[in-house]
């Protein structure tokens, strides 16, 4: 059976392409013009790594895994960086995660620039995290152990628990049923109409202060109040800088030093004055420590006390004349007659005059 030309262009183009695929597939690794630089890494367990996977430093890509066994009880990956690419002594290799979807590579380190350089062949440290199965293993033994807690502490309350959901449904019956303030509070509708009332008074206490009415809307709307208080801020700053400039008398007060003085002068007088009184100095000294004067002066008021006793009883001749108004007669009596007396001194002579003076007395 011949095979037309149509046929063998479309094996010939499948064969190509299986080719191309084998290619590709294979000369991935293949970089015959580029110098490689061959190293190893152990690990205790290298889950998710495969061969071909990427080496990385610092995020860029220098080399590829090129074989992976098992060595000694451990994991041993080889790997190869290319040519330029600096590992030094203290370098560290580390599988990481390119995201958390999943995809695995080899992250490197650089190491420290007063590090020797790792010659090629030679094993890198190596630096290993947690993996997938040994977080789920630990996550399971944490929630075991947090939840048996908890089931030990939900068993330790339970009586606790109980009697405290009782108590709570209690306390729920009796607000339903309209008992107690909270009850009254959640059933009376007398509370939300006092609620209600009291918010459309506040609406219109709000409303007459937005129009000014009122001492409170017009202190939220004149400005007379701030204009007053702005010019009583301005005289209180005036009447500072007067008084800082020395300025009227509480200027001179506060700048002057004139009263100080003079104060300081009189209480030093005042000082010397009560020191020689203490003394005994001078009349008050004596007035304060002299008890002489004291004694002359009890004496001369018990005699005032013992004169003025008798005066008001009545004896002596003071006394009779404070408390008996017979000499007051009499003498009222005489200046009536010399009235007359002088009158009538007026119409006759000097001799006549004396003897009508005498005649009038005797």
């Amino acid at each position: 059976m011949t095979m037309t030309a149509e046929k063998k262009v479309g094996i010939f183009f499948l064969i190509t392409l299986i080719v191309l695929g084998v290619m590709i597939e294979l000369a991935e690794d293949w970089h015959p013009f580029e110098d490689q630089r061959e190293y190893k890494a152990y690990f205790k367990s290298a889950v998710g790594i495969k061969l071909g996977d990427p080496v990385r430093m610092a995020g860029v890509e220098v080399g590829k895994i090129r074989n992976i066994g098992i060595e000694e009880s451990k994991v041993l990956i080889d790997f190869y960086v290319a040519d330029g690419t600096v590992l030094r002594e203290d370098s560290t290799a580390e599988i990481q995660q390119t995201n958390l979807l999943g995809g695995q590579f080899l992250g490197v380190s650089f190491g420290s620039d007063d590090a020797a350089l790792l010659e090629p062949g030679s094993a890198v440290q190596t630096l290993e995290r947690a993996t997938v199965d040994q977080l789920i293993t630990n996550l399971d033994r944490n929630q075991n152990r947090v939840f048996g807690q908890i089931g030990d502490l939900v068993d330790e309350s339970r009586d606790s628990i109980v009697n405290a959901v009782s108590k709570l449904d209690n306390v729920m019956r009796k607000i339903d049923s309209g008992e107690g303030t909270f009850g009254l509070l959640v059933n009376d509708p007398g509370l939300y109409h006092d609620v209600q009332g009291a918010v459309v008074d506040l609406k219109a206490v709000m409303a007459r202060m937005d129009q000014g009415e009122g001492t409170i809307g017009r202190l939220m709307t004149d400005s007379t109040l701030y204009d007053d208080a702005v010019v009583t801020v301005g005289d209180l700053k005036d009447i500072v800088a007067q008084v800082k400039e020395g300025k009227g008398t509480l200027g001179r007060l506060i700048a002057e030093d004139t009263l100080y003085v003079n104060a300081n002068d009189t209480f030093a007088n005042l000082r010397e004055v009560s020191t020689k009184a203490n003394e005994g100095t001078g009349t008050l000294g004596k007035l304060v420590n002299d008890d002489a004067l004291y004694d002359e002066a009890y004496a001369t008021l018990e005699k005032v006390n013992s004169i003025a006793a008798k005066i008001d009883k009545g004896e002596g001749t003071l006394g009779r004349l404070v408390n008996e108004d017979t000499l007051y007669r009499d003498a009222a009596t005489t200046l009536h007659k010399v009235e007359k007396a002088v009158d009538g001194m007026s119409d006759s002579g000097p001799l006549s005059a004396l003897g009508v003076v005498v005649g009038t007395m005797f």
